[in-house]
């Protein structure tokens, strides 16, 4: 059995739903995780929470006025480049030479990727290399749809291509045939919360599994405050926002 007995006892047992509230905030169960990891695995709970970090790096250097709570960075660390990880210190030394990229910010996905896929096969973590090989095959599939659609060319938007490979023919599918943009994030985060299950592996006191809660909790908390000012059940009944369809 693993190691986290304790620390498994003591999170809070995720919702049932989307939308659903948690029984701790994301930035609280990051928080409990991280003073109770072994030193050797806090760099791999530091890895996936840094996933937070980089949308709050682009949301903020966009000029959006949006922050996630729960990451290894503030909000001033960011804006004043402090304490920056190397991946991102290296796509700030890149951007200032030309990043060679369609969308800027590519390139820092591709390093944070790069750097938490690394990491994983170091220490052996399945988690971190199952779900980030997973959650690139999902970037890219989403990236060859939307090209298509826009008549551009996919490989300007492609991420470590030689990454993943995973079949996703089943989700794609069912995205193809969602209008909804709202109900198409849904199904994808519903594919992201069933990833996370199938990579927390068999013991729920191993690394992998309190990785696999976190990320859980994360995906939970996005759209339990979605739910503060959406009704997520008239949603799913197609109601609320049929008339802002197309």
């Amino acid at each position: 059995m693993g190691k986290y007995y304790f620390l498994a006892s003591v999170l809070p047992a995720m919702p049932v739903s989307l939308g659903d509230k948690l029984y701790l905030s994301f930035s609280d169960i990051a928080g409990i995780v991280l003073r109770n990891m072994e030193p050797m695995d806090i760099p791999l709970t530091k890895a996936l929470l840094m996933a937070i970090d980089v949308s709050n790096f682009e949301t903020i250097y966009q000029d959006r006025d949006v922050f996630i709570e729960g990451g290894t960075l503030t909000r001033e660390e960011i804006e004043h480049k402090q304490n920056l990880p190397l991946f991102v210190q290296a796509f700030l030394d890149e951007k200032e030479r030309g990043v060679q990229r369609a969308y800027l910010f590519d390139a820092l996905w591709e390093r944070y990727y790069m750097y938490a896929y690394s990491l994983g096969q170091e220490m052996e973590c399945r988690f971190l290399i199952d779900y980030i090989s997973w959650d690139i095959s999902l970037r890219n599939r989403l990236v060859m749809i939307r090209a298509k659609e826009s008549a551009r060319g996919a490989e300007d938007y492609t991420l470590l291509p030689h990454i993943g490979g995973h079949d996703l023919s089943a989700i794609i599918a069912q995205l193809k045939n969602q209008r909804n943009p709202l109900l198409a994030e849904r199904l994808l985060d519903e594919a992201r919360l069933k990833q996370a299950f199938h990579c927390e592996g068999g013991d729920p006191f191993s690394v992998d599994a309190i990785l696999a809660t976190m990320e859980k909790a994360r995906i939970f908390e996005k759209w339990e405050k979605m739910n503060l000012s959406f009704k997520i059940d008239d949603i799913m009944k197609g109601g609320t926002f049929d008339k802002h369809d197309g």
